[in-house]
C-alpha cells in the first residue's frame, strides 16, 4: 500500500515539474521575441534607407529632371515628391513606408537637392586620367611557363 501512495506523489510531482518547465519555456520564448523585435525593425529600417538611397542615386545618375513617382515591391512602398527650385535645382522627398510583422506601420523620409548636370561636362569623365594604371602581368624570372 505504501508503494502505491509513493507512486501517486511522484506522478503529482512530475506533473508540477512539467507545468513549471512549460511556464519557464514560455517566458524564455517571450523574452526572445521581445529582444528580437528591435533587431528586425533595425534591419527593415536599413533596407528602407538603402532603397531610398538607391532611388536618389539613380536620379542623380540619369542627368534628367526628377519626376514624381510611386512604387511598391510588396513589402516597401516608395513615394517620390519633387519640387522645382531656382537655378535648376529640384527638392526631392523620398518616403519609404512598410509594415512590420505585427502590422505596425513604419516610414522614413529622405530629403535631398538634385541639380541638373551641366551639358558642358558630359565628356569630362571620358577625358579624365584613370586613378590606377593597369599593366600587363610580368613573368617571374626563371619561369618559362612549364608546369
Amino acid at each position: 500500500m505504501n508503494c502505491l501512495r509513493q507512486r501517486g506523489i511522484t506522478l503529482v510531482e512530475a506533473l508540477i515539474a512539467s507545468v513549471v518547465m512549460g511556464a519557464g519555456l514560455l517566458a524564455l520564448l517571450q523574452a526572445h521575441l521581445r529582444f528580437h523585435a528591435p533587431a528586425e525593425q533595425a534591419r527593415q529600417r536599413a533596407q528602407a534607407l538603402q532603397l531610398a538611397q538607391r532611388d536618389l542615386e539613380s536620379l542623380r545618375g540619369t542627368g534628367e529632371p526628377a519626376q514624381e513617382a510611386d512604387a511598391t515591391d510588396g513589402v516597401f512602398t516608395l513615394q517620390r515628391r519633387v519640387r522645382d527650385l531656382a537655378g535648376g535645382l529640384q527638392a526631392v522627398r523620398l518616403e519609404v513606408a512598410w509594415s512590420d510583422r505585427g502590422g505596425q506601420a513604419h516610414a522614413l523620409a529622405l530629403h535631398a537637392l538634385v541639380a541638373a548636370p551641366d551639358p558642358s561636362f558630359s565628356g569630362a569623365l571620358a577625358l579624365a586620367e584613370p586613378a590606377v594604371t593597369l599593366r600587363a602581368p610580368t613573368r617571374r624570372g626563371g619561369d618559362d611557363g612549364a608546369p
